[in-house]
Protein backbone atom coordinates (compact mmCIF):
# COMPACT_ATOMS: atom_id res chain seq x y z
CA UNK A 1 0.00 0.00 0.00
CA UNK A 2 1.44 3.82 -0.54
CA UNK A 3 1.18 5.51 2.34
CA UNK A 4 1.47 9.07 1.85
CA UNK A 5 0.10 12.29 2.77
CA UNK A 6 -1.67 15.47 1.71
CA UNK A 7 -2.60 18.66 3.28
CA UNK A 8 -3.93 21.32 1.38
CA UNK A 9 -3.96 24.23 4.10
CA UNK A 10 -4.95 26.91 3.81
CA UNK A 11 -1.55 28.70 4.91
CA UNK A 12 -0.94 32.36 5.89
CA UNK A 13 1.84 33.83 3.52
CA UNK A 14 3.61 36.12 5.76
CA UNK A 15 4.43 38.40 2.55
CA UNK A 16 0.74 39.20 1.77
CA UNK A 17 -1.24 38.59 5.11
CA UNK A 18 -1.73 41.49 7.43
CA UNK A 19 -2.02 39.45 10.43
CA UNK A 20 1.26 38.47 10.03
CA UNK A 21 3.06 41.79 9.51
CA UNK A 22 4.08 42.66 12.90
CA UNK A 23 4.55 38.70 13.76
CA UNK A 24 8.24 37.12 14.30
CA UNK A 25 7.83 33.26 13.94
CA UNK A 26 9.17 30.64 16.31
CA UNK A 27 11.03 28.39 13.63
CA UNK A 28 12.40 25.54 14.90
CA UNK A 29 16.11 25.96 15.68
CA UNK A 30 16.63 22.83 13.03
CA UNK A 31 14.27 24.75 10.06
CA UNK A 32 16.57 27.89 11.18
CA UNK A 33 18.08 28.00 7.77
CA UNK A 34 14.69 28.40 5.92
CA UNK A 35 14.42 31.55 4.88
CA UNK A 36 17.80 31.21 2.88
CA UNK A 37 16.71 28.41 0.01
CA UNK A 38 18.70 27.25 -2.76
CA UNK A 39 17.01 27.61 -6.12
CA UNK A 40 16.94 23.80 -7.34
CA UNK A 41 14.78 22.32 -10.13
CA UNK A 42 12.92 19.04 -9.90
CA UNK A 43 12.62 15.90 -12.08
CA UNK A 44 9.87 14.51 -13.68
CA UNK A 45 10.85 10.64 -13.08
CA UNK A 46 12.71 9.10 -10.29
CA UNK A 47 15.92 9.78 -10.54
CA UNK A 48 15.70 13.24 -12.08
CA UNK A 49 16.07 16.34 -10.61
CA UNK A 50 18.20 18.02 -7.82
CA UNK A 51 19.39 15.97 -4.38
CA UNK A 52 18.54 17.78 -1.50
CA UNK A 53 21.03 18.70 1.15
CA UNK A 54 20.07 17.80 5.01
CA UNK A 55 19.67 21.34 6.55
CA UNK A 56 19.58 23.21 3.57
CA UNK A 57 16.45 25.47 2.19
CA UNK A 58 15.48 25.37 -1.00
CA UNK A 59 12.99 26.60 -3.87
CA UNK A 60 11.87 24.15 -6.10
CA UNK A 61 11.22 24.88 -9.48
CA UNK A 62 8.25 21.85 -10.23
CA UNK A 63 6.72 20.77 -13.51
CA UNK A 64 3.14 20.18 -14.99
CA UNK A 65 1.59 16.76 -13.55
CA UNK A 66 0.59 15.58 -17.12
CA UNK A 67 4.64 15.48 -17.95
CA UNK A 68 5.73 13.28 -14.58
CA UNK A 69 6.51 9.95 -14.83
CA UNK A 70 5.90 8.81 -10.42
CA UNK A 71 6.40 4.99 -10.26
CA UNK A 72 5.19 4.06 -8.22
CA UNK A 73 2.17 6.40 -9.04
CA UNK A 74 0.60 8.57 -5.84
CA UNK A 75 -2.34 6.94 -4.04
CA UNK A 76 -3.81 10.34 -4.44
CA UNK A 77 -4.59 11.36 -8.11
CA UNK A 78 -3.46 15.00 -8.71
CA UNK A 79 -5.55 17.85 -10.43
CA UNK A 80 -4.56 17.65 -13.96
CA UNK A 81 -3.09 21.61 -13.71
CA UNK A 82 -1.51 21.09 -10.55
CA UNK A 83 2.20 20.97 -10.61
CA UNK A 84 5.04 18.18 -9.15
CA UNK A 85 8.36 16.55 -9.42
CA UNK A 86 11.32 14.31 -8.09
CA UNK A 87 14.26 14.71 -5.70
CA UNK A 88 16.82 12.64 -4.20
CA UNK A 89 17.76 12.18 -0.24
CA UNK A 90 20.47 11.16 0.62
CA UNK A 91 20.82 10.20 4.03
CA UNK A 92 24.22 8.92 6.12
CA UNK A 93 22.77 8.56 9.35
CA UNK A 94 19.49 6.50 10.55
CA UNK A 95 16.83 8.38 12.24
CA UNK A 96 14.01 10.42 12.29
CA UNK A 97 14.35 13.06 9.41
CA UNK A 98 11.07 16.39 8.75
CA UNK A 99 10.03 16.94 5.26
CA UNK A 100 8.97 20.89 5.22
CA UNK A 101 7.15 22.59 2.76
CA UNK A 102 6.20 26.02 1.81
CA UNK A 103 2.63 24.79 0.59
CA UNK A 104 0.40 22.16 -0.01
CA UNK A 105 1.52 19.02 -1.91
CA UNK A 106 1.26 14.95 -1.83
CA UNK A 107 5.11 13.40 -0.50
CA UNK A 108 5.61 10.18 -1.50
CA UNK A 109 9.15 9.51 0.21
CA UNK A 110 10.50 6.11 -1.81
CA UNK A 111 13.12 3.60 -1.27
CA UNK A 112 13.97 0.82 -3.93
CA UNK A 113 10.41 1.94 -5.81
CA UNK A 114 8.47 1.52 -2.45
CA UNK A 115 6.97 3.65 0.15
CA UNK A 116 8.22 4.77 3.15
CA UNK A 117 5.32 5.54 5.70
CA UNK A 118 5.29 8.35 7.49
CA UNK A 119 5.08 8.50 11.37
CA UNK A 120 4.29 11.95 11.87
CA UNK A 121 2.74 15.08 10.74
CA UNK A 122 2.37 18.61 11.44
CA UNK A 123 1.87 22.56 10.57
CA UNK A 124 4.81 24.96 10.45
CA UNK A 125 4.43 27.90 12.65
CA UNK A 126 2.06 30.24 12.05
CA UNK A 127 3.49 32.91 9.56
CA UNK A 128 6.85 31.48 8.72
CA UNK A 129 5.59 30.45 5.29
CA UNK A 130 6.34 26.58 6.44
CA UNK A 131 2.79 24.94 5.21
CA UNK A 132 3.62 21.35 6.35
CA UNK A 133 5.79 19.18 8.01
CA UNK A 134 6.14 15.15 8.18
CA UNK A 135 8.31 13.06 9.50
CA UNK A 136 9.50 10.10 8.44
CA UNK A 137 12.00 7.53 10.38
CA UNK A 138 14.92 6.53 7.74
CA UNK A 139 17.33 4.36 7.33
CA UNK A 140 21.09 4.94 5.56
CA UNK A 141 20.10 4.84 2.04
CA UNK A 142 19.04 7.13 -1.19
CA UNK A 143 15.72 7.78 -1.00
CA UNK A 144 13.35 9.70 -4.11
CA UNK A 145 10.81 12.65 -3.24
CA UNK A 146 7.81 12.77 -5.38
CA UNK A 147 6.16 15.71 -4.74
CA UNK A 148 2.71 15.93 -6.03
CA UNK A 149 -0.39 17.98 -6.55
CA UNK A 150 0.84 21.43 -5.81
CA UNK A 151 -0.99 24.30 -6.97
CA UNK A 152 2.55 26.00 -8.03
CA UNK A 153 5.11 25.89 -9.88
CA UNK A 154 7.78 25.97 -7.20
CA UNK A 155 7.44 25.42 -3.72
CA UNK A 156 10.11 25.49 -0.64
CA UNK A 157 11.13 22.16 0.50
CA UNK A 158 13.89 21.51 3.34
CA UNK A 159 15.01 18.00 5.26
CA UNK A 160 16.23 18.34 8.42
CA UNK A 161 17.00 15.88 11.21
CA UNK A 162 14.69 15.49 13.83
Amino acid sequence: MLTALLLMLAVQDPATDAACTNVRPAIPAALSGWSQQTPVTAGTKSGDGATLSIGQATNVSLHRGSTLTLSPAPAKAAAADSYGGTLTLSVAQAGTYRVALGGGAWIDLLLGGKAIASVAHDHGPKCSGIAKIVDFKLDAGTYVIQLSGAKSNAIAAMVVKA
